[in-house]
C-alpha cells in the first residue's frame, strides 16, 4: 500500500460489497437510538470460578466468580457511606464529625486497603519520612483523599479530595475544612486548576516506574519500578506494629505477609496486590473513563462520526500502517499532520486536550506536558480507544462480527476459558476496567485479577488489525464522499 490512506481498488471493494456499508456508514454518523455506552446493562454471572492452576479464573466474561451489583455498588455495606463527596459531606453533617480523624473509620474496606504514603508531596501541604501523607485511590479511582499527618502543617485539617463525576465526566477538586469548629466543604476551589487543569482537569500521580516521593518508587535505575528502600521499609514496619507517629495510620488495613528491601507492597485483600501499579490502573481507568464520558456527552453526534476515525488514527499512533498526506486528509486533518499527532488532533477537535486531559505526572500549569502517562502495558490512548470500539461494535455489525470472529486461544492471561474471542476480550476488559465499581470491584478483585488487564493493543487491536484496519479504510472513504459526512475541521 502507498502513503495514500486506502488505494482505489480498495474503494471499489467498498462499494462492490454494497448498501450494507453504506448503512453502517449512516449509523456512525448519528442516526442510531442505541443506548449511550454509560447506561448499558451489563449482564452478570457468579459461578464460583474455574481453577486453572493455581488460580481462580472467571468461566466466560462477564463472570464476577462472586456475587456483585452493578453499575453502580459504591457501598461497602448497609452502614458505609456513599463514596462521594456528597456522600462524605451527608455523613460529616449527619454524625457531627468535627475532624478528619474522627472520619477516617467510616471509610469502607476498599479505601482501608487500596492507599500510599507520600514522603515527599508535590500538593499543597506537607509531608517527609516520619509524616508522610496518605493517598486514598479506592479500588476505582474515581474518588482520591489526600490526608496529612504532620500536625504542624498549616494543611493538617484540610482533607483535599477529588472525584470524577459519572455522566459527565468531569472532575471536581474539592476540599473539607476542619480548620475551624464548624466543617466546611469548598467545593471546586480555583486554585486546583494550577496543577489539575481547568476544561480537562485530571489527578496528579506519578507515571509507571516513575513515582517520586511515594513510598515504594525504585531509587535505584533499571526495570524494576516498585522497590521499597531501607528507610521506607522500616517506617511501614513502624506503622504496621502501631508505632507510627500519627494516629491517623491506624484505620489502614495492611497485607499481613512479610516486607523486604529491593521488593513490592502489595495490597491487602487483593488477588494481585501490586500497589503502586494498580494505583495507576485505578487512576487510569478512572480518567480513562472521564475522557470518554466528555466526548459523548459535548457532542454526541460529532463523536459518532468520529469513531472510526479515532479507531484509524490509534493504529497510526501504534505504528501499524504507512502513514502520509492522504492519509491526514481521509481524517480530515491537515497534510502535515502526523500519524502520532492525528489522535491528539481528532480528540482536541472533539472537546479533549491531551496535553491537559492525559498528563497526569506533570503539574498543569507548573511543568511541560507529557501525555505519555503509563500504567503498565498501556497508557490512556490505550484505554480510550477500548471505550471506542466498544461503542462502535454495539452499532456496527460489521465491527462487531470482526472482533467476533477473531478467535483466540487465551484471551485473558492465565486464563483460557475465559474468552474465546476478541469480542469478549473487549466485553471482559470493560467489565474489569470501567463496569466494575467501589465494594463490587473489591469484591471481584479480591477473588481474581487479570494480570494483562491493561494490555488493550496486543490483546485487543493487534490481533483485529488487519480486518479492522480495512473496514475503517473503506467506511472512512465513503463518509467522506458524504457531503458533510465528516470531518474533523
Amino acid at each position: 500500500m502507498t502513503n495514500q490512506a486506502i488505494s482505489i481498488s480498495s474503494a471499489l471493494r467498498a462499494v462492490v460489497r454494497g448498501w450494507h456499508v453504506l448503512i453502517v456508514a449512516c449509523v456512525s454518523l448519528g442516526f442510531s437510538s442505541a443506548v449511550p455506552a454509560s447506561e448499558h446493562t451489563v449482564p452478570l454471572t457468579a459461578s464460583g470460578g474455574v481453577k486453572v492452576g493455581s488460580i481462580i479464573c472467571p468461566a466466560e466474561p462477564h463472570d464476577t466468580i462472586v456475587p456483585v451489583v452493578i453499575p453502580s455498588d459504591v457501598h461497602d455495606a448497609a452502614s458505609a457511606p456513599e463514596m462521594t463527596i456528597a456522600g462524605l459531606w451527608g455523613l460529616i453533617q449527619q454524625q457531627g464529625l468535627t475532624s478528619i480523624d474522627q472520619l477516617l473509620p467510616y471509610l469502607p474496606d476498599h479505601f482501608r486497603t487500596n492507599f500510599s504514603l507520600v514522603e515527599h508531596t508535590r500538593a499543597t501541604g506537607q509531608s517527609n519520612l516520619e509524616f508522610p501523607r496518605v493517598v486514598l485511590f479506592g479500588s476505582d479511582g474515581h474518588l482520591l483523599l489526600n490526608i496529612g499527618t504532620k500536625p504542624d502543617d498549616p494543611k493538617y485539617n484540610l482533607l483535599d479530595v477529588a472525584q470524577l463525576h459519572e455522566g459527565s465526566g468531569r472532575w471536581e477538586f474539592s476540599v473539607f475544612d476542619f480548620s475551624s469548629e464548624r466543617p466546611r466543604l469548598m467545593r471546586n476551589d480555583a486554585s486546583c486548576i494550577e496543577c489539575h487543569g481547568a476544561d480537562n482537569s485530571r489527578p496528579v500521580w506519578g507515571t509507571n516506574l516513575d513515582w517520586p516521593g511515594v513510598f515504594g518508587d525504585n531509587i535505584a535505575a533499571g526495570p524494576q519500578g516498585e522497590a521499597l528502600d531501607s528507610r521506607h521499609l522500616e517506617q511501614i514496619h513502624a506503622i504496621m506494629a502501631g508505632d507510627g507517629k500519627s494516629s491517623r495510620f491506624d484505620f489502614l488495613e495492611w497485607r499481613h505477609e512479610p516486607l523486604r528491601r529491593g521488593g513490592k507492597r502489595r495490597i491487602a485483600r487483593h488477588a494481585f496486590g501490586a500497589e503502586l501499579i494498580l494505583s495507576n490502573i485505578a487512576m487510569g481507568s478512572a480518567t480513562a473513563r472521564g475522557v470518554f464520558q466528555r466526548l459523548r456527552s459535548e457532542n454526541l453526534q460529532h463523536f459518532r462520526q468520529q469513531r472510526m476515525a479515532l479507531l484509524y488514527s490509534y493504529f497510526a499512533r501504534k505504528g501499524h500502517l504507512p502513514w502520509g498526506e492522504g492519509n491526514a486528509r481521509l481524517l480530515g486533518l491537515t497534510p502535515d499532520t502526523s500519524a502520532e499527532q492525528a489522535m491528539d488532533k481528532l480528540l482536541a477537535h472533539l472537546g479533549v486536550d491531551t496535553s491537559e486531559a492525559f498528563s497526569v505526572a506533570t503539574l498543569h500549569l507548573l511543568e511541560p506536558a507529557q501525555t505519555h502517562w503509563s500504567m503498565g502495558r498501556g497508557d490512556l490512548y490505550d484505554l480510550v480507544a477500548l471505550q471506542v470500539l466498544d461503542d462502535l461494535k454495539r452499532e456496527d455489525a460489521e465491527v462487531a462480527a470482526i472482533l467476533a470472529g477473531r478467535k483466540v486461544a487465551e484471551g485473558v492471561l492465565g486464563c483460557p476459558v475465559t474468552a474465546g474471542s476478541v469480542a469478549e476480550v473487549v466485553d471482559f476488559k470493560m467489565l474489569h476496567l470501567f463496569y466494575l465499581r467501589g465494594h463490587a470491584r473489591f469484591l471481584v478483585h479480591e477473588q481474581f485479577y487479570p494480570l494483562d488487564l491493561e494490555d488493550v493493543y496486543s490483546r485487543v487491536f493487534l490481533p483485529v488489525a488487519h480486518p479492522l484496519l480495512s473496514y475503517l479504510g473503506e467506511s472512512l472513504q465513503i463518509q467522506a464522499s458524504v457531503p458533510d459526512g465528516r470531518g474533523a475541521g
